[in-house]
């Protein structure tokens, strides 16, 4: 008696698609977070020489980033605003959020102090106590 045999497709064949998927998943979530992390460094400006600094914490608290370029424009996000706009963005800050809140101010050194000081009281009227300056080591 001859026992019944199928016919053998030859070769393997594997289903990528979940594969593709996990790919395109990865290359969507490099970019995101590669835009992400550039846009606080868009406008080039010299940092001051510091002689005494502390350490980046190693979990960073909520943080604002004002860059200061050297034509005395504030920068949020890789995006231009004026002090009006600044200020109306610190004061919308939730009251449970503003002490966790640090402003970061990444100005350039060549630039006068009156800019600094419109941001600081910008801070000091929505009740944000810490404020850092972003500077280069020695």
């Amino acid at each position: 008696m001859k026992i019944p045999t199928r016919p053998r497709q030859p070769g393997i064949r594997f289903n990528i698609t979940p594969l593709i998927d996990i790919v395109f998943l990865l290359i969507v979530f490099f970019l995101a977070a590669t835009h992400l992390t550039q846009n606080d460094n868009l406008e080039a400006v010299e940092l001051p020489l510091a002689s005494q600094n502390k350490t980046e914490p190693e979990e960073p608290p909520r943080r604002i980033i004002v860059t200061i370029t050297l034509d005395e424009q504030l920068h949020v996000r890789g995006k231009e605003i004026s002090p009006e706009e600044l200020d109306a963005k610190l004061l919308s800050i939730d009251d449970t959020k503003r002490k966790e809140t640090e402003v970061r101010i990444r100005g350039d050194h060549r630039i006068p102090y009156r800019i600094v000081e419109r941001v600081l009281i910008g801070c000091a009227r929505a009740g944000i106590s810490n404020v850092q300056f972003a500077v280069l080591n020695e």
